[in-house]
């Protein structure tokens, strides 16, 4: 699953010159403590495993997954956040570098934020308006790449940002950083523009951070933490930040990741207190017995909720999914329930559609069965076509959880008539496999979403809105392009308020009920074990993962 994640919702709704905040969430229960608790112990070194993974990129602007970004925002400092708190105070959005929540002209085009005097890198040097600029360049410059903001049409968001993303200037002509002042001027008024300058890849950095379209491993951070050393493969290091000042929890001395751990035996290491978490999580045949051992959210066991939602999807660029009935009896022939019990206990809840719940624009629909396949609908709806169906190209990574996904799947494919050909693909280059343009895929069973931020755009037009399809990078890897579909993309996007979630609800229902280019089977919950000296958890929906750095040891 390519890193989205839960930002909860700050909804702006803008009038004449006013800007009015509403929050949305829904956070995990859990039995913790606030930092600065008792149980918040200063010191000591935390040490992470990551099974059978490493960071994708650990440079602010390409960092574009779950465990990257929850490792990054320790060493963040975002103009506005969320606060390491417990319940719906740390559901809220709040002003971090910038003194408050922006001033917004009375068009909605202009927004006016003032960077708090005195924040500092990591290497002493100051953080102005300029470096919250220089994360847009990286973002947006094609020396990087190809830039991933570009799939949330951030270069269409911004004045001068297509002309920057196209090398036809220097600056992006929309964004003026003046000392600690810093303006944004957008193309039209955006109700979710303050959500996404949350995310993670809109961190203070250096004015003068060099491009790389390979991706930085160590610079300066204004964050509580900074990356003191990578290794790719081997450890990532990060160290408190000598000169953060800010109110945000800084309690080990240092983190230390440890990469590419088996996974069973990362779980013994955190059980003999070799290691005190497992970022990536656990194994699934582990969980029903740690919870009954341990108690769910009690101290050492914990489940959380996500934004997330897994699915499965179908290439519609090429035969035979371009064949919308044969979609269809795909959503009909997978068994649900059986990927589910791949996960183990507290995997989370079945369901049919994109939407997850708290999402504005989420209504509960069961489009397929969430009780199990049901062949014989399948094999009906697609009728004499799946027969005459070429060999299906499925591709998933190499791991094990990976591959009895795709063996289940397989054998539901199998069931109603088609042949596969099984394509197991390393996890280094899978996404470079199904996101390139004219690829040979018909079915990839690892697949999924989290939100960047807590609106349904985020979900329905990133992920198919087929004008955005691109040479590569495509997070729109089914390919799906319908131009009925597109039309109603832009008019649901261009509402507010209850409007606006009515025209996602539809939407919603339209692409799993009348197009089907996925196949949603699960609203995925994470779960975690941490050893007997680890303390002060507090979880993150946004992350879907506690905050690195308020977690303690001792």
């Amino acid at each position: 699953m390519r890193r989205k994640h839960l930002l909860s919702l700050f909804m702006l709704v803008l009038g004449v010159g006013m800007l009015v905040a509403a929050v949305s969430v829904g956070v995990a229960g859990s039995a913790v403590k606030k930092s600065g608790s008792a149980e918040a112990n200063k010191g000591g070194t935390l040490r992470l495993n990551m099974a059978d993974a490493d960071f994708d990129f650990v440079d602010p602007q390409l960092a574009y997954r779950t465990d990257d970004w929850s490792m990054i925002y320790a060493t963040s400092m975002p103009l506005v956040g969320f606060e390491e708190k417990t319940g719906a105070a740390g559901a809220q959005l709040t002003p971090q570098a910038a003194t408050s929540f922006p001033t917004v002209s009375k068009d909605g085009k202009a927004y006016t934020f003032h960077i708090r005097p005195g924040l500092k890198f990591s290497n002493g040097s100051t953080v102005t308006a300029a470096s919250y600029q220089r994360a847009w360049e990286r973002i947006l410059s094609p020396k990087m790449g190809s830039p991933l903001g570009v799939n949330l049409s951030l270069q269409d968001d911004i004045v001068g940002g297509k002309a920057f993303l196209d090398g036809k200037a220097s600056k992006i002509s929309g964004i003026s950083a003046k000392g600690n002042t810093l303006t944004f001027h957008l193309t039209s008024p955006n109700a979710t523009f303050v959500s996404i300058l949350s995310m993670q890849w809109f961190t203070a950095v250096p004015a003068n951070l060099p491009y790389s379209s390979t991706g930085l491993n160590v610079y300066p951070a204004a964050g509580p933490y900074y990356i003191a050393s990578r290794d790719p493969g081997r450890s990532t290091v990060l160290k408190r930040n000598p000169y953060y000042k800010g109110n945000r929890p800084a309690n080990p001395d240092q983190i230390v990741f440890t990469p590419n751990v088996n996974r069973d035996q990362s779980l013994l290491q955190v059980k003999a207190g070799q290691s005190d978490m497992d970022i990536e999580g656990l194994p699934a045949t582990a969980t029903a017995q740690l919870g009954q051992q341990f108690g769910v959210n009690k101290g050492r066991f914990y489940v959380g909720s996500t934004s997330c939602v897994n699915y499965m999807g179908m290439n519609t660029a090429r035969a035979p999914f371009n064949n919308v009935a044969l979609r269809k009896a795909v959503n009909y022939a997978i068994d649900r329930p059986a990927q589910v019990r791949l996960l183990g206990a507290y995997a989370g809840k079945r369901t049919s559609q994109l939407l997850v719940p708290g999402i504005p624009g989420y209504k509960p629909f069961n489009a397929f069965p969430l009780a199990g396949a049901d062949v014989a609908k399948a094999k009906q709806i697609g009728g004499a076509a799946i027969a005459a169906a070429p060999t299906l190209n499925i591709v998933h990574t190499t791991s094990t959880a990976s591959t009895n996904r795709a063996q289940v799947a397989e054998f539901n494919l199998k069931q109603i008539g088609f042949k596969v050909n099984d394509l197991p693909t390393p996890a280094t280059n899978y996404y470079q496999v199904i996101q390139t343009k004219g690829t040979t895929y018909n079915f990839v069973t690892n697949g999924g979403w989290c939100a960047d931020y807590f609106d349904p755009f985020d979900y329905l037009n990133v992920l198919f809105d087929g004008r955005k399809i691109a040479a590569a990078n495509n997070n729109n890897y089914t390919y799906f392009n319908n131009a009925s579909f597109n039309k109603g993309l832009d008019h649901a996007a261009s509402l507010s308020g209850s409007a606006r979630a009515a025209a996602y609800a539809k939407l919603d229902k339209d692409l799993i009920q009348k197009y089907a280019p996925i196949v949603p089977y699960l609203l995925p919950t994470n779960d975690y074990f941490v050893s007997s000296r680890t303390k002060n958890w507090i979880y993150s929906s946004y992350f879907g993962s506690p905050y690195l750095n308020a977690l303690s040891v001792g």
